[in-house]
């Protein structure tokens, strides 16, 4: 944007979308001789914020901007399996209406379902974009594998990788993991049971337990099938209500569905 100066020439304006903070996001203020920052009421500053959650979020592509509300429980193909899918779908609603009273109690969901793709990531995930979204909350999201690999990954020479500058340390991983307000930890089960295995998710689901931090898992096995110590599971029972979902695939009936449009669009229907 350009304008004249008093001798008639003419000088750019950048063109902020708030002229009050110019984008920063504060503006300053004179009171009783001094000089205060304020936050803008144009909202930069908590965008900034959000965006910074989500990230820290690491929420996969697949389920950038998904929410509850737009959880689809009609792709389901038999009346059983919408009804599970409703009930899910209804429960996960009430908890992000109630999310600033439950998450005293520190409870969460474990959401299980016998067949891959049923949509229980999905609406775990949508969960947690939800409450970052809503309450300004921070949250995670890791399978299983990846927190694993995250934990392996400070061992030996591995251990010589840094994080800001600072060598990776194990205990302060799982410190951090624990720290974390919000947790979705995806296809817990599919790990092999084994000693290291078994002591790093204690070590993990003990202090957020403790600290009553929210868990929300996903599983391909009902609590009592998981080939886990004993001590862990009966912390999941402790930490998260079991809700079942379908023992149906989704997944594969949404890429039939993607797989028939693009013919379609491709031989001109």
């Amino acid at each position: 944007m350009k304008r004249l100066n008093g001798s008639g020439e003419t000088t750019e304006k950048t063109a902020y979308k708030c002229q009050k903070c110019r984008d920063s996001g504060y503006y300053e203020i004179e009171k009783d001789g001094y000089t205060y920052s304020r936050e803008c009421e144009c909202g930069k500053i908590q965008r900034d914020r959000l965006a910074g959650r989500l990230r820290f979020a690491t929420i996969p592509k697949e389920f950038e901007g998904q929410t509850v509300d737009n959880f689809q429980t009609d792709c389901y193909s038999t009346s059983q399996s919408r009804e599970l899918a409703k009930l899910a779908k209804h429960l996960a609603k009430q908890y992000i209406e109630q999310f600033q009273e439950i998450k005293e109690t520190g409870k969460g969901f474990y959401f299980h379902s016998g067949v891959k793709g049923s949509g229980k990531t999905r609406l775990a995930v949508s969960i947690a974009n939800d409450i970052i979204t809503r309450y300004m909350v921070g949250a995670k999201f890791a399978t299983t594998i990846q927190i694993l690999d995250q934990i392996k990954s400070t061992w030996g020479e591995n251990s010589r990788e840094r994080n800001a500058g600072e060598p990776v340390n194990e205990h302060r991983l799982i410190d951090d993991i624990i720290s974390v307000p919000v947790l979705v930890i995806d296809d817990i089960g599919v790990e092999k049971p084994k000693d290291w295995i078994n002591e790093r998710f204690y070590n993990i689901l003990n202090g957020r337990m403790i600290e009553k931090r929210i868990t929300i898992f996903t599983s391909n096995y009902r609590i009592g099938e998981l080939q886990l110590d004993d001590r862990i599971v009966n912390r999941i029972e402790k930490m998260a209500l079991p809700i079942e979902f379908p023992a149906e695939s989704i997944r594969s009936a949404i890429a039939r569905k993607e797989n028939s449009d693009l013919l379609d669009r491709l031989l001109g229907k």
